[in-house]
């Protein structure tokens, strides 16, 4: 499997049968992002996590793209596209699994973090990558959520790591929670070159004595998992 950062939390998943695409939102770089993709899987509706007008324009130029999301907004996409292409969106919630681009897909989950209370919660669908039965490694990406998934243990955990909803202390007991051997940090947009460093050293620290990894793969670049993770395995 290969994993490519595309900044903040979109992330481009691959194996030799096709390549998915997580959270292409306002933040990220997705110039060329849709290319060979076989589907886009969203978290839940927010700016930062799905570009609308991008995904929409991606799902009629590709007849074939798949895109799985929350009902909510999958309704919103539905209705901004033409008749031909509304059956390319496909609704999902917690306890789907199915196979895109060669590549297992699980779905856990329920609800966005509490930002405040008197913003309303919207769903929010966390994805499970990869099946370990197959030979594949197996990648959890939460949304934006701290909400372990019952029954996953993955290899890599892609973690939020600065959010209006969380704080470092969550973020770092919700890894140590998953107990994934690797995690990857996401959800970083809105820090400066300052709070990059600062969360990666104490998350970092706090990795090491979980005895797990924290890596920051370089954006834009196509990595091989097995590479990135050395020796580690569940």
């Amino acid at each position: 499997m290969r994993i490519k950062l595309r900044g903040h939390s979109c992330v481009e998943v691959g194996t030799i049968d096709g390549k998915v695409l997580l959270d292409p939102g306002g933040f990220s770089q997705l110039d060329d992002a849709f290319n060979g993709i076989n589907a886009v899987l969203i978290t839940h509706e927010h700016a930062d996590h799905a570009d609308q007008p991008a995904i929409v324009a991606a799902l009629e130029a590709n007849p074939v793209l798949e895109l799985y999301a929350p009902e909510a907004l999958a309704q919103s996409l539905r209705g901004q596209l033409p008749p031909a292409s509304q059956a390319q969106v496909v609704a999902v919630r917690a306890g789907a699994d199915f196979i895109v681009g060669g590549i297992r897909i699980r779905t856990f989950g329920g609800t966005h973090a509490t930002i405040h209370h008197s913003i309303p919660l919207v769903a929010n669908v966390g994805y499970l990558l990869g099946d370990r039965a197959v030979g594949q490694r197996e990648i959890f990406h939460p949304g934006d959520s701290y909400q372990v998934p019952i029954g996953a243990k993955p290899d890599v955990l892609l973690l939020p790591v600065m959010a209006p909803w969380g704080k470092m202390a969550e973020a770092a007991d919700f890894a140590v929670a998953v107990d994934a051997a690797c995690w990857i940090p996401i959800h970083d947009g809105l820090l400066n070159g300052n709070g990059l460093g600062l969360f990666d050293r104490q998350l970092g620290a706090i990795a090491q004595r979980a005895g797990c990894s924290y890596l920051r793969p370089e954006p834009g670049i196509e990595h091989e998992l097995d590479e990135l993770l050395g020796g580690h395995s569940q």
